[in-house]
């Protein structure tokens, strides 16, 4: 049989293990999509936290320091469909016993915690590039379909601050 990057958990047990080892792949893969496009990056080992990795750089327009505290999701529900949905929530986990209790433990991201939560389509490895002062306009997720223009969007890390973002967002609607 012929494997292509595109396949996904040829051995089965990535399903078996409830998805964290594709979420734990996604992180990595971001991160040397990160370092490729030129950026430093360096990961969090703090799995309860909301930051993931975080990126450092100079954005394009003032090279002034940009360090953004980032949250990565798998998103991505099957191959056939067109857009799939980003959660822009954490804390859903069962956690040390895996019983779901109550929906306490589940938070919405914020600003104070990211400044940035990249969603990663499992089949296609597309990158959405969702700046957290987008979140407010967002609900408990967003689907693909509505934020095409954050879909490997690297202009978002070259200018990164309220002025472009909120402009790229307004020319979106």
């Amino acid at each position: 049989m012929n494997y292509s990057i595109f396949d996904l958990d040829i051995t089965g047990l990535i399903k078996k293990k409830s998805g964290s080892p594709l979420g734990d792949a996604h992180e990595l893969f971001v991160k040397s999509i990160m370092m490729r496009l030129g950026f430093s990056v360096g990961s969090m080992d703090l799995s309860s936290g909301a930051t993931d990795i975080v990126i450092f750089g100079k954005d394009k327009p003032k090279g002034k320091d940009m360090i953004l505290r980032t949250q990565v999701k798998t998103c991505g529900s099957s191959k056939d469909k067109v857009s799939s949905s980003i959660t822009l929530q954490a804390g859903g986990r069962g956690g040390i016993d895996r019983e779901y209790k109550s929906s306490d433990k589940i938070y919405k991201y914020d600003k104070s915690m990211i400044e940035l939560l990249i969603g990663v389509d499992k089949f296609y490895l597309d990158l959405y590039l969702i700046p957290s002062i987008y979140f407010d306009k967002f609900g408990k997720s967003v689907s693909t379909k509505k934020i095409p223009y954050l879909k490997n969007n690297w202009d978002i890390l070259m200018n990164w601050n309220d002025n472009y973002l909120n402009n790229l967002y307004d020319k979106s609607q």
